[in-house]
């Protein structure tokens, strides 16, 4: 689905200001300088942080995405390190980071708990102790208590693009996530540019906490989203933001 959504990509999801103040203040109030971002898409957010002076790795798992990012860094001459990749398996980046995200409801493609937790692992093992991890889902609570089938549509009038989303609740516990993509024609007509289905795991507030008490992360805080209002079941979003643990010095 990803892929044919590659070259459309930027026009449904730019990066968001909303965001962007979240991690200007989160990065500023940490001094962090190298960030590892997973799930990145065509890179709109990595770019960014490249443009805040920032040491930047950006992964996802589809080629063609990785593809579109590294040519927007070229144009713009960003060294930003972008790969192809799977985030339960980081062996191959190298170092250590200063904050790892993973937002644009990416964690719950992961579809069963040894998945999951080897992902966290992963992403606490690529933290300095201290580090942090930013966390960012659709709110799940919300969606399940509320039946939630259908999600507004993204609309770019300027590029004419509408991006439809759907949930089909299944059997046995996951959701099919289904989209469909419309371009406006000139003429005033609507043509389909393609559609998608893929499953995705609805992870609520407390299994997410306990996913990432049981990947080693501590002083766990949740907002419902990136202006960080406190959380609820009727929030839009689910904003997590935790921590490697700090060596701990022992006294005597």
């Amino acid at each position: 689905m990803y892929k044919d959504l590659s070259q459309y990509y930027d026009d449904i999801f730019p990066a968001g200001e909303e965001q962007l103040k979240f991690f200007r203040q989160v990065f500023g109030d940490l001094g962090v300088s190298r960030v590892l971002d997973l799930a990145c898409g065509s890179g709109n957010y990595s770019l960014e942080f490249a443009r805040w002076g920032l040491s930047v790795v950006g992964v996802d798992y589809e080629p063609d995405m990785i593809k579109l990012a590294r040519e927007k860094a070229r144009k713009e001459g960003l060294a930003v390190d972008f790969r192809t990749g799977d985030m339960r398996n980081l062996e191959d980046i190298e170092g250590k980071f200063d904050a790892v995200i993973c937002i644009g409801n990416s964690l719950v493609h992961l579809l069963t708990d040894k998945d999951i937790i080897t992902a966290l692992t992963q992403m606490k093992e690529h933290l300095y102790h201290g580090g942090t991890l930013i966390l960012q889902t659709v709110n799940y609570d919300r969606i399940l208590k509320g039946n939630i089938t259908q999600l507004p549509d993204i609309v770019n009038k300027q590029a004419g693009i509408i991006f439809t989303r759907q949930y089909d609740f299944r059997p046995d516990g996951l959701i099919d996530f289904k989209t469909s993509l419309i371009k406006n024609d000139s003429n005033g007509s609507q043509h389909s540019l393609g559609s998608g289905q893929v499953p995705l795991r609805p992870l609520t507030r407390a299994e997410l906490e306990s996913f990432l008490h049981t990947a080693g992360f501590d002083e766990v805080e949740v907002f419902g989203g990136f202006n960080r209002k406190p959380h609820g079941w009727d929030s839009q979003s689910t904003v997590i933001q935790t921590f490697r643990r700090r060596f701990c010095s022992i006294r005597w």
